[in-house]
C-alpha cells in the first residue's frame, strides 16, 4: 500500500478519517501550526518556503508519517487538523508530534482522542517500540496527554519526556483503506 494514499478510519465512527498529508495540505499545515506556535518548540511563525523546504525533506522520510484529521459533515470531508509520528532510532521511539485541532464542528461521533489513538494504534503496528511525545511544560495538552494514557517519564529544562501504555490502544477498531479520489 502506497503511503501517500493511505486513509484510517475507526469502526463506528464513519464522520472520521486520517488521510496522509499531500502538498495541497501544506499551507493549512503552516496556518494551523503558526496559529498555535506558543505550543511547539519552534514557537516563530513559518513562512510559505520553510514549509515547502519541510514537505519536500518530510516526503523523502520513510518512518515520518502526517495525516489530516477529517470529519465528514453535510456529504464533505472538512479538514479538522492534524497529527503525526515518526520513528525515531536514536531514540529508540515513536514520536507522536504536531497534534493540532484547527476546528471543531458539531454534531461528531467521535473526539481528537479516538482521531489520537486511531493514528496511535496504526503506529504501534508498524513499530515494536514505546511511543513517546515531547511535550513543553507550559502546554496546556499537558492534561490532554495524560487523558490519552500518558505519563511523564522524565522532566527536561522546558518539556516533559511522556510515554504511552500501549496496552489501552487494544480499544481502537481501526482500518485502512486506499484512498480513491
Amino acid at each position: 500500500m502506497q503511503k501517500e494514499n493511505l486513509i484510517l478510519g475507526l469502526k463506528g465512527h464513519p464522520d472520521l478519517q486520517l488521510r496522509v498529508i499531500t502538498k495541497n495540505d501544506i499551507e493549512d499545515l503552516r496556518n494551523w501550526k503558526n496559529s498555535n506556535k506558543t505550543s511547539f518548540f519552534l514557537n516563530q511563525d513559518i513562512t510559505p518556503e520553510q514549509q515547502t523546504k519541510w514537505f519536500t525533506v518530510f516526503s523523502n522520510q520513510e518512518h515520518e508519517h502526517m495525516f489530516i484529521v477529517e470529519q465528514e459533515n453535510g456529504g464533505e470531508w472538512k479538514s479538522i487538523g492534524c497529527m503525526g509520528f515518526r520513528k525515531l532510532d536514536d531514540e529508540g521511539c515513536t514520536d507522536a508530534y504536531n497534534i493540532i485541532r484547527s476546528q471543531k464542528i458539531e454534531p461528531a461521533s467521535f473526539t481528537m482522542s479516538d482521531a489520537f489513538g486511531t493514528m496511535l494504534a496504526y503506529a504501534a503496528s508498524l513499530y515494536d517500540l514505546p511511543v513517546r511525545c515531547k511535550v513543553l511544560s507550559v502546554n496546556p495538552a499537558v492534561e490532554w496527554y495524560k487523558k490519552n494514557d500518558f505519563s511523564i517519564v522524565s522532566t527536561e529544562n522546558n518539556y516533559y519526556l511522556m510515554e504511552l501504555d500501549k496496552s489501552t490502544l487494544r480499544k481502537f477498531d481501526w482500518f485502512m483503506k486506499n484512498n480513491q479520489q
